[in-house]
Parts: structure tokens; sequence; C-alpha cells
């Protein structure tokens, strides 16, 4: 099995944990559903063809990956798999996703390169002391759930090698007002505009929300050099349904339920992809950035 540690640093906001790890045991069983559902297979291809892109071919052979947040592991997992020269950390508030992982490291063969360590972001300089890393992923709303992300940005980038890459998948500010209006959760749109903090659905914890410029000026504060900015999916959204663990959308179906309509907007998406300009639009908001000297 991988190597599995727990550190039980304190939070300084014991309220908000507990209630992010709440929301994430719920989920833990039934989280790689999301998989099976039309429009998050589409994001995930094109956050693979980012990875493709942009990221993998500069990581050095025998590098070392830290998932920040990685949950379930459904990127470290494809990352080790797609990299056998590479070890990693697995490192998760919640104890519940990362059984998930732990059981994808064993089924994939690679439980000898995976370490999983369970603590918060809020610590992990602290957790992780001593330990160094080629490429550090955080995905999707991981970092809108700490208490301070841009304190966490800064651990995050005490940790990586000179030259070493960050790769960020982040809620976007702009989509989070965009999708509450349509569903008619108005003060949620509200909270996102005027507060940047929001959520989804009603069971989930308020999240920070990003915006580029910030983001751009955070990671420069952290000493990581911008070198992608851009979003994903930016020409197609999700709707209720894709906030669930199953089901979609009937708008989301018609448009990405035909083969060969979804083929042709996946190559609108990829041509799209790298342009600056579109992190506005994207659903998530896509970085990479490079540690300098």
């Amino acid at each position: 099995m991988s190597q599995t540690s727990e550190v039980t640093a304190p939070h300084e906001s014991p309220g908000a944990e507990e209630e992010v790890i709440g929301y994430f045991r719920a989920k833990a069983d039934g989280y790689d559903l999301v998989d099976e559902q039309v429009y998050w297979r589409l994001s995930d291809e094109l956050l693979w063809e980012a990875l493709e892109r942009y990221v993998l071919p500069s990581l050095p052979q025998g590098g070392r990956l830290l998932d920040a947040g990685g949950g379930t592991g459904r990127w470290s997992d494809r990352i080790l798999r797609a990299r056998p020269d590479l070890t990693g950390v697995l490192y998760d508030l919640s104890p519940d996703m990362s059984r998930h992982a732990a059981e994808k490291a064993e089924r994939g063969g690679y439980q000898d390169r995976l370490t999983i360590v369970n603590g918060d972001l809020m610590n992990v300089a602290a957790d992780l002391a001593g330990q160094s890393f080629d490429l550090v992923i955080s995905f999707h709303n991981v970092l809108g759930f700490v208490a301070r992300p841009t304190e966490v940005l800064r651990q995050l980038g005490s940790l990586m090698n000179i030259g070493a890459q960050m790769a960020l998948v982040l809620p976007n500010r702009y989509h989070t007002a965009f999708f509450n209006i349509t569903v008619g959760n108005l003060e949620e749109a509200r909270s996102a505009v005027l507060d940047r903090k929001g959520r989804f659905t009603p069971d989930m914890p308020s999240m920070h929300l990003f915006t580029p410029v910030e983001l751009q000026g955070d990671l420069a504060r952290a000493g990581l050099h911008t070198q992608v900015r851009t979003g994903f999916p930016v020409l197609v959204y999700p709707g209720y349904q894709e906030t669930q663990l199953e089901g979609s959308s009937s708008g989301v179906l018609r448009t990405l339920s035909d083969p060969e309509h979804y083929e042709r907007i996946r190559e609108l998406e990829l041509h799209l992809m790298g342009e600056a300009s579109m992190a506005e639009r994207g659903n998530n908001l896509f970085f990479v950035a490079r540690r300098g000297a």
C-alpha cells in the first residue's frame, strides 16, 4: 500500500475545516462518478491536453510531484501512470478521499511511488519540511477552500525546486457569478461579485474565488512567474446537474451528446487553449507558473 500518514497541526478556523471535511466525507465514495458525466469528460480531456502541452514535457526524468489537495487521486493517478519515472506525494485534508487515492495506487502498481499525507494546506510547508518537488499541482476548487490562499501559494512555492512548475485549476469569480444568475441564486451571484466568495450548491462550503489578474499577482508575490494564463472550457458551460455526482443537464446533453458535435467542440476548445484572453471566459482558470532562482 502507499505510505499514508496523518498530520494534526492546528487550524485557525476549526469550524471551517470541519465543514470542508464533512462535505468531502459525504462525497468521497461517489466522487469519481463525475468521470461518467459528458461535460466533465470534456473538461478532463482539456486539462490533460493542457498538461501534455505546457507541463509534462519540461518535467525532469525522476522528478517529484506534489498533488496539493489531491482528493481521490484522479490527477496524480494519470500523471504517475503516464510517467513511471516519477515519484510523488498526495497531500489532502480528507482521509475519506485519499483512501480512494491509495486504492488507485494499488491498482495502478505505483504504490511504492506515492506517499499520501493527510493534513491542512495551511500547514503544508511544515508538514513536508525537508522535501522538494519539481511539479506542484492543485486542481479545481482546492485553493478556494483554504483559509488564506495566498499563504498556501507561498508555502507551496517554498517546497518547489528552482525551475519547478506549479499548475493550478481554480474557481473563476466571473463564472461563479454567471452560473448563480443562470440558476436564479442572485444572493450567491452578489457574493461572488462583491465579496469574492461563493458556492455552486447550498450544501458546499463557501469558497474564495479568483480572477486572472489577482492570481497572477499572488503568484508573483510567492516568487512564481506565470507562464500560461488561460481558462477552460470556454465555449460550453455546466448546468446545475453538473454540480451533482451523477446526471447531465438537458442543455449540456443537447450540446455534447452527439459524438460528432462533441468532437468539433473539443477541437474548437483546443484551438483556443492557451490564449490569455480566454482566462476570464473559463469555467475554470488554468495557470502554470515557474519558480525562479
